[in-house]
């Protein structure tokens, strides 16, 4: 079908930029905590429609990178925030940090946009698919490229309709990013020029149509879901103690801080005991709650044991641990298992580390410091399946681990339940840490598999395979929630 393309566009590429720039802003207010998924439609439409009206395939790049740019610059601009922290060394680097990173990853659309523009330069119907399928393939490579980030999938969108979210059961985020993307490009192309008016009907009813047919799915799969997440044995208490950053390494500060986390995790006397039916509590504590000082040291490691004796029935800490590799003294960012007497018993290290934050890639040419303060990290084996007593088995995952769809949990292992602890701490009060609780929530309807979330502060979480909230805590809380 031969396209009549407005003259305009192809004789001055910067409409089309800001054009791109603009659907890119829209699109950013999308992701948590707004969820406007009606902007994401938009800016994605808007997107098809600026790199189709385009004379050259370069103008096309241009158009999906300064998208990119804005998408990602307004909704992961919380990432500077790290650098704030009082004491932090690197604060003059706020601005790259805020704006590099986006920059690197508005290249993604850049390349879908002008490979579309390449290889289906006229014709609409060619030009339309490609642009789909490019964009659905960039994003999920965004995934894997240079360790992977898939921050802000254009999926995330729906991340406040859980009739939607079902949909991650059959297809997970990257099925919904394409979904998405499609239903973007067929809004942009019912707007288009040399499209006929009854095309353009068959476009909204499609996209009408199947929006409701997932949301029906997802309807139906909650009505047929269980009311709640029960196990009579378990009961698993959610440890924030909302630990400022800037005090969480201060030698001053290291004993007050073990010494709270104690307290919020002791048992609560005036609880009657279950004689009856006696249950096995897991207390969670969040990422490097503890460090291999306190393992190490026989007072620090009683006062732990002599907590965890109170308790009347089984009890075991699962909780992050900054461990010290004896054997090339390394460090591990770690999930440990404590029983009653504080000895580990079960252990995974984090094997997805952070660039930048826990390594510095291609540290020989790039001789810095990493944001953390920590150097020496050391990575783990990969995603492990943790056998607990009692028959219980979990996925542990620490912070950033819970983003990567499809690397969450062993397929020939599954567990009972995914446990993430985290320290969002780092971003302050921003949309960092809502999004990232979004992640968890995608990864538990993915799985179907309850995932137990943990922070340092905001926001804790129990939350069921159908992706409800079974228990959720605030930010900047310190506080205990229990479920039995």
């Amino acid at each position: 079908m031969p396209s009549n393309e407005n003259s305009f566009f192809r004789q001055n590429v910067w409409p089309a930029i800001i054009t791109s720039a603009l659907c890119g802003l829209a699109a950013s207010l999308a992701m948590a905590p707004l969820f406007y998924w009606p902007f994401m439609i938009i800016g994605l439409g808007g997107l098809y429609l600026a790199q189709k009206n385009c004379a050259k395939a370069w103008h096309a790049f241009l158009c999906g990178w300064v998208f990119g740019f804005a998408y990602f610059v307004i909704s992961l601009r919380w990432i500077g925030n790290a650098l704030l922290v009082e004491g932090n060394e690197y604060a003059w680097a706020y601005p790259l940090a805020i704006s590099g990173l986006p920059a690197m990853l508005a290249f993604f659309p850049a390349f879908a946009c002008y490979f579309t523009k390449k290889l289906a330069p006229e014709k609409i119907i060619h030009n339309l698919l490609l642009f789909i399928i490019l964009l659905s393939t960039t994003e999920w490579l965004r995934g894997f490229v240079f360790t992977g980030f898939p921050w802000n999938l254009y999926g995330y969108s729906w991340g406040n309709q859980l009739e939607i979210l079902q949909v991650l059961s059959l297809i997970g985020v990257y099925g919904l990013t394409g979904i998405t993307i499609i239903w973007g490009a067929f809004s942009g192309l019912i707007l288009a020029q040399g499209l006929k008016p009854t095309h353009k009907y068959l476009c909204l009813a499609f996209v009408i149509t199947t929006y409701a047919a997932i949301h029906v799915y997802g309807a139906n799969r909650l009505d047929k879901a269980p009311p709640v997440m029960a196990d009579k044995n378990l009961n698993i208490k959610l440890v924030q103690p909302n630990i400022d950053q800037a005090d969480k390494w201060k030698r001053d500060k290291i004993m007050d801080n073990y010494q709270r986390l104690l307290t919020l995790s002791a048992h609560n006397e005036e609880q009657e005991p279950e004689q009856a039916n006696p249950r096995t509590t897991w207390i969670i504590w969040p990422e490097t709650a503890i460090s291999f000082h306190q393992l190490d040291n026989p007072y620090t490691k009683s006062l732990l044991s002599d907590m965890l004796a109170n308790y009347p029935n089984d009890v075991y800490v699962i909780g992050g641990a900054l461990l010290k590799n004896k054997d090339n003294a390394t460090y591990a960012n770690s999930i440990i298992v404590l029983d009653k007497n504080a000895d580990i018993i079960g252990r995974y290290d984090k094997s997805h580390l952070v660039p930048f934050g826990e390594y510095i890639p291609f540290q020989q040419w790039i001789p810095i410091e990493t944001i953390s303060g920590f150097s020496g990290f050391q990575a783990g084996n990969g995603i492990t399946t943790l056998n607990l007593p009692h028959e219980k088995k979990i996925s542990p995952l620490v912070c950033y681990e819970i983003l990567f769809p499809g690397s969450v949990v062993q397929e020939y292992n599954r567990p009972d339940f995914i446990v993430n602890v985290t320290n969002d701490a780092w971003y302050g009060k921003s949309a960092g840490p809502e999004q990232h609780l979004l992640k968890a929530r995608f990864r538990a309807i993915e799985e179907n598999i309850p995932v137990i979330r943990v922070a340092n502060t905001g926001y804790s979480a129990l939350i069921d395979g159908y992706g409800r909230f079974i228990l959720k805590t605030g930010l900047f809380e310190e506080l205990v929630k229990e479920y039995k």
